[in-house]
């Protein structure tokens, strides 16, 4: 049983990178598997299941700024979001929010439910998504991990 737990605190580095640069490092299982295109990341967690997606909030200096920006941020994934609950954190020793809203899935329309954390690191600012038909306590626990584990590359 040894090795097993050992494999299961191993983590890896994930770097996001925008026009060549790498702007932001997140940390998460080694398992985990990650798409990584110019100014986005795309995490599947394996053991429990779930997706999470975080892009750079384009033309965003500030928190506040990329909260007007995200929902068409996230367009390709979750369409027409309205948060009806922001509350505050701090991400990399800087504020950030958390919009948990309504919307529609991208992919097929349906009614959907989305929770967002808006944060920045360094220069950039960037929001994270968990997003489903429903949110579950299991994504929604896993994008707050994700994003504390945010810094500079």
């Amino acid at each position: 049983a040894e090795p097993q737990a050992a494999k299961a605190t191993d983590t890896k580095d994930f770097v996001m990178q925008s026009g060549g640069a790498k702007v932001l490092k997140l940390t998460a299982p080694a398992n985990t598997h990650c798409t990584a295109e110019d100014g986005s990341l795309k995490f599947a967690f394996d053991d429990p299941k779930y997706y999470l997606q975080v892009w750079l909030v384009t033309g965003a200096k500030t928190v506040d700024q990329a909260v007007g920006l995200v929902s068409t941020q996230i367009v390709s994934e979750f369409k027409n979001f309205k948060p009806n609950q922001t509350t505050q954190l701090t991400i990399a020793g800087s504020p950030a929010k958390r919009m948990v809203g309504v919307g529609e899935e991208a992919d097929d329309g349906d009614p959907g439910k989305a929770d967002l954390i808006v944060f920045k690191v360094g220069d950039h600012v960037f929001v994270a998504c968990d997003h489903g038909e429903g949110l579950d306590d299991v994504g929604q626990q896993g994008l707050l991990k994700l994003v504390q584990s945010a810094q500079l590359p």
